[in-house]
């Protein structure tokens, strides 16, 4: 999948991220990143001459400032995108990018010559595994997440860190619970990937093939595995493990922020997946959903929800846990501990009601938030969520009355 190919909000996503791009680029006018992802969204938005001046103003810019690996990127594209200098000004790129490259090739070969009479060549074996995985890596990089942020300077670094793996057919990659610290890219075959519920029952949490990506939680976080994960058919995997690649991460921006976009789309959906109300939804829904949500962090003993308050909204947990409390006379009761894909205030929001309950941060906390209005949207339109909604509010009613009906 390319950049923009299968999007749910067309115009309106391009126009987001051309937004965001030339925001970025406001801030740091060499972000080389910015500047070849704006590109590619105005060429995906109907505008590719804009799109290739933009780059022929961001190249100089890159050389000049002694980023020539980033103006090399930069002056590809161009020759990608106006391939017959329509431009003029590609033109002129296309001259730069020849200099760089035969500048680039001269101290090379002078930097390699004094080794070169004692080196050794590689093992036909290694040279060919080295062939299969840079083939394998370049036909689907564009479709993988992570790898297709990563900006062109910098990908064969980080192709050097990826190794080739295959599964047979039933063969696990992981389990739910495991440590782990890599993760994996789909090439062939088909992955079943499954989660216990809120309940305890396993959950079907989807299929993964070509493109896919696996274990990315861990690999991000460094928590333990949050799914089982087996192979369907005989799978072929690209494989990173997290130490290989962190010496990247702190060198190099793009690379970080190209993981900060794969966990923010990639936990998002887990959560959502594994909701109980939520993981109604279809994939579809719950990416536009996702969307919406914005994160929050809380500490231990910070009061999210106060008795009584009139705001709105719905909270998901992400991760950590909520105590809920009441006030009865001068003290608090505790109705409910609530942990990861539990979620609370519903009630107060779909009822426009006041607050029923306090809910405090027992440990440090992430959290994830939904307006209101966007909530009561959700419902309008899926029916059938309004029913487990209510079931699921109904199964809390009848705890909460008999927990404090103990209290008496």
């Amino acid at each position: 999948m390319t950049l923009f190919e299968g999007r749910t909000s067309g115009d309106a996503r391009t126009k987001e991220v051309v937004e965001e791009c030339r925001r970025r680029l406001r801030d740091d006018p060499g972000d080389a990143a910015a500047v070849l992802r704006l590109a590619d969204a105005l060429a995906s938005g109907g505008d590719p001459r804009e799109a290739v001046q933009v780059l022929n103003r961001a190249g100089p810019r890159l050389q000049k400032a002694g980023k020539l690996l980033e103006a090399i990127a930069v002056y590809k594209k161009v020759e990608e995108l106006d391939p017959k200098a329509e431009v003029t000004s590609s033109f002129l790129a296309k001259i730069e990018l020849k200099k760089i490259l035969e500048a680039t090739a001269r101290a090379q070969a002078q930097a390699e010559a004094p080794a070169a009479a004692g080196a050794s060549a590689p093992p036909p074996a290694e040279m060919a595994e080295r062939r299969k995985k840079s083939e394998r890596v370049h036909s689907l990089r564009k479709e993988i997440p992570l790898l297709k942020d990563i900006p062109p300077f910098l990908f064969e670094l980080v192709l050097e860190k990826i190794h080739l793996r295959t599964l047979a057919p039933g063969q696990g990659l992981f389990a739910e619970g495991d440590e782990g610290s890599s993760l994996s890219f789909v090439a062939a075959g088909e992955l079943v990937v499954s989660a216990k519920g809120d309940d305890g029952a396993p959950v079907l949490l989807g299929l993964l093939g070509p493109g896919d990506v696996a274990g990315e939680i861990s690999f991000l976080s460094g928590v333990p595995r949050t799914a089982t994960v087996a192979a369907r058919t005989r799978v072929d995997l690209l494989e990173l493990d997290r130490n290989a690649l962190t010496p990247l991460v702190k060198k190099h921006r793009h690379v970080a922020e190209a993981l900060s976009r794969l966990y923010a789309e990639r936990v998002l959906d887990g959560v959502l997946a594994r909701s109980r109300l939520f993981g109604q939804l279809p994939r579809s829904d719950r990416d536009a959903l996702a969307r919406r949500l914005k994160p929050l962090t809380a500490k231990p003993g910070e009061v999210l929800i106060r008795e009584g308050a009139s705001d709105a909204g719905l909270y998901l947990v992400r991760r950590g846990a909520v105590r809920v409390t009441v006030r009865q006379g001068t003290r608090d009761v505790a109705l409910a501990l609530l942990t990861p894909h539990d979620f609370f205030g519903d009630l107060a929001t779909v009822r426009s009601r006041p607050r029923t309950a306090s809910v405090t941060a027992v440990t440090d906390t992430e959290l994830l938030w939904l307006a209101g209005p966007d909530l009561l949207a959700i419902l309008a339109n899926r029916p059938g969520l309004s029913s487990v909604l209510e079931e699921i509010q109904l199964e809390r009613f009848v705890r909460n009355a008999e927990k404090l009906a103990g209290e008496h």
